[in-house]
């Protein structure tokens, strides 16, 4: 016998080859994410931990990596979409992977930084 699913955990962050980064509404509650926010990623230990760098009412200008809906409209969904090639190249290389890096998260954590969670990067989805 066969399982036709195999794998069925759905992935919370996916870095794309053309620097597009989605986020999962999961990780969107979790941070607190909101239109305008700006997203980074953070180095510790051999761990990569996703966290809000600048919150909307702290930035000033564009940033690289600035969070938006990806639902327009009257009903704004609580997935995230954000672009950058730099973010999007270094998690590629840690993953091993060419196009695209689907990745689950771990549990949420506070840092000196403010709340992060932990991308699970040695076993991809």
């Amino acid at each position: 016998m066969t399982s036709l699913l195999g794998n069925t955990r759905k992935s919370d962050v996916t870095f794309h080859n053309n620097g597009k980064i989605d986020i999962s509404a999961r990780i969107t509650k979790q941070l607190t994410l909101h239109e305008g926010d700006v997203i980074d990623i953070l180095l510790h230990e051999g761990e990569f931990m996703l966290y809000v760098k600048l919150r909307r009412d702290d930035k000033i200008g564009r940033h690289e990596a600035e969070c938006h809906s990806t639902k327009k409209g009257k009903t704004q969904g609580n997935n995230m979409r954000a672009y950058s090639a730099r973010l999007t190249k270094i998690l590629l290389d840690a993953c091993r992977a060419n196009d695209v890096a689907r990745l689950p998260a771990g549990e949420v954590v506070e840092t000196p930084y403010g709340r992060a969670v932990c991308l699970i990067t040695n076993n991809p989805l």
